[in-house]
């Protein structure tokens, strides 16, 4: 099985992680990825420390199933290479700022005269529009300004970064879904697609649980005030003996009921959304009850009674977790001269056609030959673009 979306030519010109996430889930799923970049250079995440041999580790797990040519857009022979890169792809996704396309020569507009079936991906912090559309950002930024880091942290406290990037993987999520919308439209219509992707948007919208009571009128979700970040007894982390942590999500009364039975707090059961006061007063019962016994103690006691209790793992325990390698999410490879490495699996399973990691991370233009080979470019030729700082 070669994968759902095989077939499908992805043109990637995006840096650092939301485009490389968003094309590595689309490789990962069957499409010829074809990672243009910078000659001599290349995407920033190929310097990003720590360094497998002479590659990055993030470029490795992050650029996977894909193949990379240099190209020059700041001459006029790179946008007419992309111009004929762009006849016959399917997908074009980006991540520079709004307008700098434009200047380059090689908007949506001037590539959907060459392919008029493109299906252009634009992932940006703020999207195309609105008075911060190319003010400059990163995911903190984002996060901040949706609302997501003011509702982060404990009661009281200063917010608290999320230790993953909510904004960038959100969009990167987005992008992709928007490109598989798009493409089923075209099939349709046989007609392309603009489709403009915010990380600030995308992670305003996974408020939407957290924003129901505002939106009826109430009070804004606080930090650690609320149903799902912390506020109450039975949605928290709880510190153990040997000083690991349970997380415990005892959100419907039939597992808060367990665990209340299981930790020897059965008046409690009635308890269950008491109000501020009463809140750490029952927090710091059980939390003198989980501090009596060591972490997998309590896993093991509690989990087979429908507690909704877990370990809070570090990445050693995580790669050792049954579940983990029960699906896979860690699988070993030998890279290219036998170094061996844990590949991250595959996120999206299909039964009859799914994905496969078919090629490692590309070295810099490893593919220039094969792809511009593809399109017509002769060997000579290339030489010549080379010698032009073009390729």
């Amino acid at each position: 099985m070669s994968g759902p979306l095989s077939g499908i030519v992805v043109l990637d010109l995006t840096r650092l992680q939301p485009g490389n996430y968003a094309t590595l889930l689309m490789g990962d799923l069957g499409a010829d990825v074809i990672k243009v970049e910078e000659p001599g250079k290349g995407d920033y995440i190929r310097q990003m420390p720590p360094m497998m041999g002479a590659m990055s580790a993030a470029h490795r797990v992050l650029n996977r199933n894909k193949k990379s040519v240099t190209l020059n857009l700041k001459k006029p022979e790179g946008t007419e290479l992309l111009h004929r890169l762009v006849e016959t792809a399917d997908v074009l996704v980006e991540s520079f700022r709004p307008g700098v396309m434009q200047r380059l020569g090689v908007s949506y507009e001037s590539l959907a005269v060459a392919n008029p079936s493109l299906i252009y991906a634009a992932i940006t912090g703020y999207g195309q529009d609105g008075p911060y559309r190319t003010q400059v950002g990163h995911d903190i930024n984002y996060v901040a300004i949706s609302g997501v880091l003011g509702a982060t942290g404990q009661a009281g406290g200063p917010p608290v970064l999320p230790s993953v990037q909510v904004a960038d993987l959100s969009g990167a999520m987005m992008a992709v879904v928007g490109v598989l919308a798009a493409l089923v439209s075209r099939g349709k219509t046989g007609l392309g697609e603009f489709v403009d992707v915010s990380m600030m948007d995308a992670s305003l919208s996974w408020l939407a649980l957290h924003l129901a009571p505002w939106l009826a009128g109430e009070p804004g979700p606080q930090p650690g005030e609320g149903y799902l970040n912390g506020g109450f007894p039975f949605y928290r982390v709880y510190r153990c003996s040997d000083d690991k942590f349970v997380s415990v999500g005892a959100l419907e009364p039939k597992f808060w009921k367990a665990l209340c039975d299981a930790l020897g707090f059965p008046e409690l059961v009635y308890e269950q959304f008491p109000a501020p006061q009463r809140r750490a007063e029952i927090h710091l019962l059980l939390e003198s009850r989980f501090v009596s016994r060591p972490r997998d103690e309590w896993v093991r006691l509690l989990a087979p009674l429908e507690t909704c209790v877990a370990p809070v793992n570090d990445f050693d325990e995580m790669a050792l977790d049954m579940q983990v390698l029960a699906r896979r999410m860690l699988v070993e490879k030998d890279l290219p001269g036998g170094m061996p490495w844990k590949e991250l699996g595959i996120p999206l399973r299909l039964l009859n056609n799914p994905g496969a990691i078919r090629l490692p991370a590309p070295g810099l233009g490893e593919h220039n030959s094969q792809v511009y080979g593809g399109i017509g470019v002769s060997e000579e030729r290339l030489a010549d673009l080379l010698d032009l700082g073009v390729v």
